[in-house]
């Protein structure tokens, strides 16, 4: 799709997709499963990384990828299902801690210490990445149109650098302010930034061939003229 053939609308709920459906679950599960191992540090020589910094700069790739094939509108509905499970689950964690373990059960205070860490940062990960993911898709699905659907690779990485600097810059002082001095915090900031960063450009490659596929296989490219692009629209 190089913009020369015609603009394609974005489609209804009605349209039958052969992958979307299994892009949509892939982004969800990365999501959650970003935020259940995110709190651990891990050491790799002298540097030290959260384990969910895995995972994270995935989901952005994915949601360039879902814009830029099936549509801003599309793509908001994965991000708002992602948004209410991983509320979901924070909650569930602190129900799951509130309630009375058997007695003879030798974990629950470990249970409840890493569960109910882990469950604060999901609840702050639920604001933080809303406005990151829709900050990023929507720079890829208006460039989209700007381009004439040229240059993904360049509005992916576009979005995905400006989403993720704004989800890090709420994210680091809600989740961790307090806890150490505001210069570290700020170094950490600008470390786990910068990792994104380079995260997602070594992957945009990757992200690249699988755009290409999935218009062939799906016959699509949408390009959203006349979309609203309200992350709380329920219409499109």
């Amino acid at each position: 799709m190089d913009g020369s053939q015609p603009l394609i609308k974005a489609t209804g709920p009605t349209v039958h997709f052969k992958y979307y459906s299994q892009i949509a679950m892939i982004f969800v599960g990365l999501l959650l499963t970003a935020n259940v191992i995110g709190e651990k540090p891990l050491l790799f020589g002298t540097v030290i990384l959260p384990a969910g910094l895995l995972l994270f700069p995935i989901t952005y790739l994915l949601g360039d990828v879902l814009t830029e094939v099936y549509g801003f509108s599309q793509s908001r509905r994965v991000i708002w299902t992602g948004m209410l499970c991983n509320l979901f689950m924070a909650l569930m964690c602190r129900l799951a801690i509130s309630l009375p373990a058997l007695e003879t059960w030798e974990h629950s205070e470990a249970y409840a210490k890493i569960l109910g860490s882990s469950s604060r940062l999901m609840a702050i990960s639920v604001f933080t990445y809303f406005v990151g993911e829709f900050v990023n898709t929507y720079i890829v699905a208006k460039l989209k149109i700007k381009t004439r659907g040229r240059f993904f690779w360049a509005r992916a990485l576009c979005g995905s650098w400006i989403g993720e600097g704004i989800e890090t810059s709420l994210f680091i002082p809600l989740a961790f302010y307090g806890t150490m001095p505001n210069e570290v915090l700020l170094r950490l900031a600008l470390f786990y930034y910068s990792f994104k960063v380079a995260y997602a450009f070594c992957a945009m490659p990757l992200a690249n061939q699988l755009v290409t596929f999935l218009k062939k296989k799906e016959n699509l490219d949408v390009y959203d003229q006349g979309t609203n692009f309200s992350p709380f629209a329920i219409s499109k």
